[in-house]
């Protein structure tokens, strides 16, 4: 998982070709004012939402084998969870769904948080464990972007 702001985000094109249409896309666009599902290329997705953060037990995590996140908060807060995917702290709960890209499941023990707010973005690639739309404990709205990039 890699963390950072948005500033930042043209320092990792060289892990994804598709982090430049991103990139592109961004610079384009009026994030505001997109809300839903937007396929910007063969290769990308663009899903645009506000919600406000759940509590943990409402919460799960997930991990996808086919597209990549690149979760960007255009305004508000959360905390973002990750774990390892072979931590023996993790249980199954959904196996894959190919038609979806998505596996979940929960956490038995402690795993690992940040707190993302306005500007930052958590890419997460292949099989990696992340939990989205934790609460800080606020109740602010989140307004994000989540990128789908395929690997």
């Amino acid at each position: 998982m890699i963390v950072d702001h948005i500033k930042n985000l043209h320092k990792y094109v060289g892990l994804n070709k598709n982090i430049q249409t991103v990139i592109d896309f961004i610079e384009k666009s009026d994030m505001e004012s997109l809300i839903g599902t937007h396929q910007v290329t063969d290769e990308v997705k663009l899903i645009r939402e506000n919600y406000m953060p759940k509590p943990l037990q409402e919460c799960y995590f997930e991990a996808h084998h086919v597209y990549g996140d690149i979760q960007l908060v255009l305004d508000g807060a959360e905390i973002f969870g990750y774990l390892e995917s072979d931590d023996l702290k993790f249980k199954l709960t959904e196996p894959y769904q190919p038609e979806k890209d998505v596996l979940k499941g929960q956490s038995l023990g402690y795993f690992s948080t940040v707190l993302l707010t306005k500007g930052m973005f958590a890419m997460v690639l292949k099989d990696e464990l992340h939990l989205p739309k934790l609460s800080n404990g606020l109740q602010i709205e989140v307004k994000k972007a989540v990128f789908k990039i395929k690997l």
